[in-house]
């Protein structure tokens, strides 16, 4: 007898062959959806509060999110014109974060393998631990989910990030708070967390996660941002901590450096976190592309730069977007010498999302200019690539996922 999820894998080229229009998909969703918008019955995207996308190496585009203590899945294989319908990761319940900068991930090796991250909330407030889970048969089945941190303590371990290469290397990182947590059972103040690093492979019979600690001092909760260089190391960007309390953002390439490089100067002073993480991208010429956020004394807004030198050394900050107007939240991708940027703004009434390329490896961006719009309220955007090209995902309250090429 067939499970529930060969089933649906059975009915994705159906699908896909009638041609399901996407309004009548969105229509029967619709009808799932609870009259204030928030609350379903059933695990339909409408009612994400995050999405995370990404294309397998074969060209799907995938579409995860979170409902009731389970992670669901929808694959579509026309660059998201039609998804299946959602499929269940089929692991024991337990809660998820997803919400804002922090919510479950998914990567792709080149073996139909399939990983998962994500943070898992504990009985006490402001504690998680990070949890994986792997596929080695394209998402039909999964392992059952383990924890990555290896300190056992009842502690912050929250905002993962997920890389894995096509030949199977996992390598994920977050914010932990096991060395805080150690100093307040001492007596001692502590402020902010630590970067951790856990790597290993699955399919190289390397199963257990390593976990290193690479900084200390960091904001609790913002985003991470990671990539791969050339010489196949990860570059990390964060929000760091400064002196007192000034919130800065700071970089750092595994096995080439072993203090952090402080990317942005915009004296941010706050006692508290901005959620606001940045991003990073990398191009085969090894130049380091990095967007981000403050409100400081020296630079209010989201600023671009680009480093040709591991962030030894940057391009004068790039102002993107209009200040007046809440720009937030921006992501960036690179794609030879193509640079996409996306962010959030809003106008009083709407929520926009707005654009801006530039074609010749950041020397020069085009206008900036507006995609889409949600009159709800969104979640982050996000670019994911499909070998030469860029697409925008983004969630919109109510209005559910908006996923367009660039």
């Amino acid at each position: 007898m067939l499970t529930s999820i060969q089933k649906l894998f059975a009915l994705l080229a159906i699908s896909l062959t009638l041609g399901t229009s996407v309004s009548a998909m969105e229509h029967q969703r619709q009808e799932a959806t609870s009259k204030d918008g928030k609350s379903c019955a059933t695990p339909n995207i409408l009612c994400a509060q995050t999405v995370t996308s990404a294309f397998a190496p074969n060209g799907d585009l995938w579409r995860l999110w979170s409902f009731k203590q389970g992670m669901y899945f929808e694959i579509s294989k026309d660059d998201g014109a039609v998804f299946t319908q959602p499929i269940k990761v089929e692991i024991p319940a337990e809660d998820i974060s997803a919400r804002n900068e922090n919510r479950p991930k998914i990567a792709f090796d080149n073996y139909t393998g399939v990983y998962l991250s994500w943070a898992k909330p504990r009985e006490k407030k402001y504690t998680a631990d990070v949890r994986f889970s792997y596929s080695n048969d394209y998402g039909r089945t999964f392992s059952k989910p383990i924890t990555v941190n290896n300190d056992n303590l009842l502690a912050g371990h929250s905002f993962n990030e997920l890389l894995v290469t096509p030949e199977g290397d996992i390598s994920i990182v977050w914010l932990d708070g096991r060395l805080s947590y150690q100093l307040r059972k001492q007596g001692k103040e502590s402020n902010g967390s630590a970067l951790f690093l856990a790597e290993a492979n699955i399919r190289k019979g390397n199963p257990i996660f390593s976990n290193q600690q690479l900084a200390n001092g960091t904001c609790v909760c913002c985003r991470i941002a990671m990539d791969f260089n050339q010489q196949g190391n990860l570059a990390i960007l964060w929000r760091h901590i400064y002196g007192d309390n000034i919130r800065e953002f700071a970089l750092l390439t595994v096995n080439e450096q072993t203090t952090p490089i402080q990317v942005s100067h915009d004296h941010w002073y706050i006692n508290g976190c901005p959620h606001h993480g940045g991003g990073i991208s990398i191009t085969d010429e090894n130049r380091y592309h990095m967007v981000w956020f403050n409100q400081g004394d020296n630079g209010k807004g989201i600023f671009y730069a680009f480093s040709d030198d591991s962030g030894i050394t940057l391009s004068t900050p790039l102002a993107i977007g209009q200040q007046a107007k809440q720009a937030g939240h921006p992501h960036l991708i690179s794609n030879g010498h193509q640079i996409d940027i996306v962010w959030t703004q809003f106008d009083g009434k709407e929520h926009q999302l707005w654009h801006q390329q530039s074609l010749d490896n950041g020397a020069n961006f085009n206008q900036a200019k507006i995609l889409a719009t949600s009159t709800s309220g969104s979640d982050r955007p996000f670019l994911i690539k499909k070998k030469s090209a860029n697409f925008v995902s983004w969630q919109r309250n109510k209005q559910g996922h908006w996923i367009k090429a660039l």
